[in-house]
Formats: C-alpha cells, structure tokens, sequence
C-alpha cells in the first residue's frame, strides 16, 4: 500500500529516479530525506532534481551541501504547492502546454530535440523523468498565478511611492531627467505585483509548511 501511495505521488509532482550519482567506493543509499505530513521526499529524488535542473540549463550538476539544501527547499513548495493545487481542483497542463514548453527547454540549450535527447541519455537521465520535471514545474508555475498573483491590486499611491523612491527629485542643475511617470508605470506596476505576490506566498508557505508538519532529516541534510 505505501509502495503504490509513494509512486503515485512520484508521478505526480516529481521526477523519481532510481539511478543516484555514483563515484567508485562510493554507493548512494536512498534515505528518507524530509517527510511533509505522511509523505516523503527521498535523498535520491533531490540528487535527480539538481540532475535535471543542470541538464536544462546546459550545465553540469553540482551536489554541494547548499545546492542539496536549496533543492530541497524548492521541493518542499512545490510539492506543497501541488498538494494545495490537487485539494483545490485545479487540472494539470495540458499536453500540448507541456509540449510547448518542452520545446522551448529544447531550443534554448540544445539546438535540436535530437541533440536533447542525447544529451539527457549522456547525462543519465530518463527522459521521461525530464518530462515529468517540467510538467510539475509548469503546473505549479499556473497554480502560482492562479491562486495568488489575481488578488494582487496595487494603488496608485503604491505606484506613485515607487517613482519617486526610483527617480527622486534632484537640485543638481546637471542632474537628467527622470523618465515620466507614464512611460515608467507598467514597468513599476509589474515589479510592484511581483513582490507584492512573492510577499504573499511566503507568507501561505510558512503557513503551510508549519501545518504539513514539515521535517528536514539532519543525517541527511545537515
């Protein structure tokens, strides 16, 4: 029964893979690594996010401590994130979503969907594992927007503060002239949205983090 609930939920929010990095004398056992309610994430699962997250960004992997401990963190919201997204209904991608953006992953770092697939088979990686990665990141990327970024409203008030905190008023009789507050505002409005949502979820996460009963296991992540 906890065999078939874990690889269901692999399937659905993350990458598994059973290959770990391996250097000879050493063997890679797959530990519990950080439970999140009644579920675990596994030492081999982050070892395969910094593997697939390297390969899609064209460079090679690195299995530091504070590269483990950051992958975590970001499996830790995403796989929060998609619990909140499974209770709340919300579908994943669309296949044709998911096809659009595995062919931009493509394109940006590899030229060819031929030289992709070489280049996940060289490094390791089952390119279904690399599907599933970007799905679940794209599904949460949608939820994100979704679930906070349409509360978002900011005043003109805001906007105006921010203007005039990035373009203050000079005596200088040399200083240029500041941008017009119109040319400027989507500019402004938009980077004002972003924190203002960035704010937000940091504070939904700390919520949920604390009511998941989230536990890191310091043998594994120190």
């Amino acid at each position: 029964m906890a065999s078939r609930f874990h690889f269901r939920l692999g399937l659905l929010l993350l990458a598994v893979s059973i290959a770990a990095p391996w250097s000879p004398g050493k063997e890679l056992l797959d530990r519990v690594a950080i439970t999140v309610g009644l579920e675990v994430i596994t030492e081999q699962e982050i070892y395969e996010q910094v593997r697939i997250a390297a390969f899609l960004d064209g460079r090679a992997p690195a299995f530091t401590q504070q590269a483990l401990r950051d992958t975590a963190d970001r499996m830790v919201m995403q796989r929060l994130l998609l619990l909140d997204m499974r209770a709340n209904g919300f579908p994943m991608p669309e296949e044709e979503e998911l096809e659009e953006r595995i062919a931009a992953s493509k394109a940006e770092h590899w030229g060819s969907p031929e030289a992709f697939e070489q280049g996940a088979r060289d490094a390791g990686l089952d390119p279904i594992a690399v599907r599933l990665f970007l799905r679940a990141m794209l599904a949460t990327e949608k939820y994100v927007n979704f679930r906070f970024r349409s509360s978002v409203r900011i005043s003109e008030s805001a906007l105006l503060e921010r203007y005039l905190q990035q373009y203050p008023p000079s005596e200088e009789r040399d200083a240029p002239e500041p941008p017009e507050f119109e040319q400027v505002r989507d500019a402004l409005e938009a980077a004002l949205e972003q924190e203002t949502m960035n704010q937000t979820i940091d504070r939904w996460l700390e919520d949920a983090r604390a009511r998941a009963g989230l536990r890191y296991m310091p043998e594994v992540l120190p």
